[in-house]
Parts: structure tokens; C-alpha cells; sequence
């Protein structure tokens, strides 16, 4: 059985919470035939996990896809600081990936920066999760803005 690991189950909660009347059309975490045919983190691993969460990029809701982009793109940012941070749950953060841009901590002169490149992501956030607390990793993520009105 498919389980999205805790992390996403948390941030999509968040998510929802903080935009109700959001659009969902580009959610997702569990992977396709196109993503079963190749390495994804939205297939499932050895016992049964999934550790990727795709969120809508439209966040205010029909009809406000302009202002909706921008704040996707902030949610995205503070993901990615909030990864860079180290703060307790930050770990959870494997990478993140909007508007053709990937962050990531892989590679020590480019630690969680955006980077250009052919990555698309342009309808939806893409948010990858590591291996840690699977189940347990249920912290809520500290972003300014979920406390945003």
C-alpha cells in the first residue's frame, strides 16, 4: 500500500489549511507510468513510501493565476531557506523543484540556491523528501507564510 511519507502529508495539511479555496488540478505524489518507467521520488520505495509532494502552483484559487504565481514562488523560497536553515525538521528536505529552477543541498558551492535548468515545474511545486522519519516526521514546517492573513 502507497503511503506519502509524513513530512508531505504535513506540509500538503499546511498547504490546505493556509489556502482553502486553492486549485488542486496539478497535485500529486503518487507517480505515473511515465515516472514508474524511470528513477522518481514519486514512486514508491522498498517499503512502500513515497517521498514527493506535487502542490498546484495556482494557491489563490481560480481566476488569480498572476498573483497565485508569485505566491508560489514565495512558498517555494521559504521552503528551500527553511531547508538551507538546518532548523529541527529542515533534514526532512530532500530538494525542491519550480518554474524551471531545482534547489537542493547537494552540491556544497550551490547549497540549497536555485538553479536554472530543464527542469519544467512551471503548473506546480515539486518538494522531494529524504529517508528521515518517514512515519514520525510529522513537525509542522516553521513558514512565515502559513502565518501570513
Amino acid at each position: 500500500m502507497a503511503r506519502l511519507v509524513a513530512a508531505g502529508v504535513t506540509l500538503r495539511a499546511q498547504i490546505n489549511k493556509r489556502w482553502p479555496t486553492r486549485e488542486k488540478t496539478s497535485d500529486g505524489w503518487i507517480g505515473d507510468r511515465a515516472h514508474a518507467a524511470r528513477k522518481s521520488d514519486h514512486n514508491l520505495d522498498a517499503h512502500g513510501w513515497v517521498h514527493a509532494l506535487d502542490v498546484d502552483a495556482d494557491l489563490l484559487g481560480p481566476g488569480k493565476k498572476a498573483r497565485s504565481r508569485k505566491v508560489a514562488q514565495e512558498l517555494a523560497d521559504q521552503i528551500v531557506e527553511y531547508a538551507r536553515s538546518g532548523e529541527p525538521g529542515s533534514e526532512r528536505i530532500k530538494y525542491v523543484v519550480f518554474a524551471d529552477h531545482i534547489a537542493s543541498g547537494t552540491y556544497s558551492k550551490q547549497f540549497w540556491t536555485w538553479r536554472k535548468g530543464s527542469w519544467g515545474h512551471f503548473d506546480h511545486i515539486h518538494v522531494s523528501f529524504t529517508d528521515v522519519h518517514p512515519v514520525t516526521g510529522r513537525r509542522k514546517f516553521p513558514l512565515p507564510i502559513f502565518n501570513q492573513k
